[in-house]
């Protein structure tokens, strides 16, 4: 077989129901492994260079602050010109020029810049990878099945990052390069991500700002957001300082890349039951049952002691992340115009990983530099309480609702 005739069979491949959804697959896989790179052990590297805990939470909070308004403008636009090809190879070519500058900052001022540049391109890449994954499965449900090769780019490349910071003796710059060469992989895999939206191309109504005003204003919509709010400042505490916490424990970045590698064996296996968990229990009990996993997990790691022990107690953790993207996903799904797919994806993740996890590292980082991560661990697991008491409640409205509408 000569070489032409295997690059056609290539092509052929992924244009099959199959070959799209092993793109989308890879898309996550590699988009999430570059992430991995950086996004864990940022932390740690503003740490080296002298920054203090409120400067690390403030520089931390600004992309999810940023990425909450830039995604949904992203998001909208992609839906109105259906080039969400273009604008994900657009985005991550700026992401690779970010990640290039980051080792030539020292100081607080000079890293400001290129975090808010960060923020504003890193955004559309969520909503876009999880709408497009949407539009091309005949089983919506089956979401989680592609989702999980984004867990375990990360899981693997977190453990991979970890061990080459500890053994190549390269620094912590080498994050940022193993960020780019993963972008240079994702630039390719957009060429064989889906063309368009089916959704959109059948529709003959065209997105509007009045449709989102209108979505935002569906009954149960509002509290929806208010909950994944609370949900997401829980887990920036671990997102933004777990590593800072096993540091401060005596762990090395080995151990820190195992901890959070461990912690996707649950997400993994989440992820890949989640259609069979949406049939059993649907997207809000899914959501419930994600806030009981993230008060365990935080209020676990503020009893550890031992840095060794932080690993095996992840294994579970990473459930809860399955848990609640698969809901929210689905919940907003549900609930969209089908012309406005990506854009409501897109506010579903601003709010909560942006605007939640933003509001988190800020508040987190006052917590670690006066209290320490014990107290942060334990303070923020109460929180997250306060949230799954508040999805208890508005899963019982909806419930009387559905029942007065059905009367």
């Amino acid at each position: 077989m000569n070489k032409s005739n295997l690059l056609k069979q290539i092509r052929a491949f992924f244009h099959t129901p199959k070959g799209i959804q092993t793109s989308l697959w890879l898309s996550f896989f590699v988009y999430w492994g570059g992430a991995a790179a950086v996004l864990p052990y940022i932390g740690v590297y503003y740490e080296s260079v002298g920054l203090k805990g409120s400067q690390i939470g403030l520089l931390n909070s600004i992309p999810y602050f940023i990425s909450m308004i830039s995604s949904v403008v992203f998001a909208f636009l992609s839906d109105v010109s259906k080039q969400h090809k273009l604008i994900l190879r657009l985005c991550a070519i700026g992401l690779i020029f970010v990640m290039a500058a980051f080792p030539s900052a020292y100081s607080f001022i000079t890293f400001l810049p290129i975090v808010l540049i960060w923020s504003v391109i890193n955004a559309p890449f969520n909503a876009i990878l999880d709408e497009t994954t949407l539009a091309s499965l005949e089983n919506p449900g089956n979401y989680g099945k592609i989702r999980v090769g984004g867990s375990i780019g990360w899981g693997l490349m977190v453990l991979v990052t970890g061990f080459l910071i500890d053994y190549i003796n390269k620094g912590l710059n080498i994050i940022f390069y193993i960020h780019i060469l993963l972008l240079l992989v994702f630039l390719l895999f957009t060429f064989s991500l889906p063309r368009g939206q089916k959704t959109l191309a059948s529709s003959a109504n065209k997105p509007s700002l009045k449709m989102v005003v209108e979505m935002i204003r569906q009954p149960g919509f509002i509290p929806f957001l208010l909950m994944i709010v609370v949900w997401g400042m829980g887990e920036s505490a671990i997102g933004n300082f777990l590593f800072l916490h096993i540091k401060a424990l005596g762990g090395n970045s080995t151990l820190m890349g195992t901890a959070l590698s461990l912690s996707l064996i649950g997400e993994i296996f989440t992820f890949t039951i989640a259609n069979k968990l949406h049939d059993r229990i649907g997207p809000h009990k899914m959501m419930l049952l994600s806030f009981l996993v993230l008060f365990a997990w935080l209020l676990g790691l503020s009893l550890i002691r031992v840095a060794e022990a932080i690993p095996y107690f992840q294994i579970f953790g990473g459930a809860g992340f399955a848990l609640i993207q698969s809901g929210s996903v689905a919940y907003v799904n549900a609930r969209a115009p089908k012309q406005l797919g990506t854009t409501a994806q897109a506010i579903r993740g601003g709010i909560m990983s942006g605007f939640g996890v933003g509001m988190g590292s800020l508040i987190c980082g006052v917590i670690y530099e006066t209290r320490g991560s014990v107290y942060l661990f334990r303070s923020m697991s109460y929180l997250v309480m306060v949230g799954f008491i508040l999805g208890v409640g508005m899963y019982y409205s909806n419930h009387l609702r559905g029942q007065r509408h059905r009367s």
